[in-house]
């Protein structure tokens, strides 16, 4: 469960890390690491720490670190955190291609609970796994989105997607 906490978060901070397209690069020694990479990284790890109201049937989940709850069986995830990333760049990275690990199904803007959210949904494998994916986003400023993240175990009991839905129906929602 471990690795797939892992994956899930190396995918989406691969959608949230990637430089704004068209933004000039420093000029630096390979292997240095840029002030403004410091301090998006500090930002990242800021914005990640923060604990986000969210409602989580713990009857089904078990927390493993701030805003991250996972099942060993089935498996599932539900995952919340915030992103230093404004909406705009959000919608054009979710619109590039995930790659082969993530199939999406299903992706576009919708209004949930009156807030406009991005969201894209299908199907991934970790540790030989099927599993159904959702992903949202929201703007919580300018400069910050806060993304929803709920996986289930294909062919797992319907009360762990229902579970998934109304956590993500409690983070999403008028600030």
């Amino acid at each position: 469960m471990k690795k797939l906490c892992l994956i899930l978060l190396v995918l989406i901070l691969g959608l949230n890390l990637n430089a704004q397209e068209g933004t000039p690069k420093e000029e630096v020694a390979e292997g240095e690491v840029t002030n403004a990479e410091q301090e998006k990284f500090a930002r990242v790890m800021e914005l990640m720490s923060k604990k986000i109201e969210m409602e989580v049937d713990t009857s089904l989940f078990m927390e493993v670190s701030t805003n991250t709850y996972v099942s060993e069986s089935p498996r599932a995830v539900v995952m919340a955190m915030m992103v230093p990333d404004t909406y705009e760049n959000s919608k054009l990275k979710m619109n590039k291609d995930a790659g082969d690990k993530f199939k999406i199904s299903e992706k576009g803007e919708t209004e949930i609970n009156g807030v406009t959210a991005l969201y894209m949904k299908g199907t991934s494998e970790a540790e030989g796994v099927t599993l159904n994916n959702m992903i949202y986003c929201i703007e919580v400023d300018a400069e910050t989105c806060l993304m929803f993240v709920g996986m289930v175990e294909q062919n797992a009991d319907a009360k762990f997607t229902e579970a998934v839905t109304k956590s993500m129906n409690s983070v999403i929602k008028k600030q």
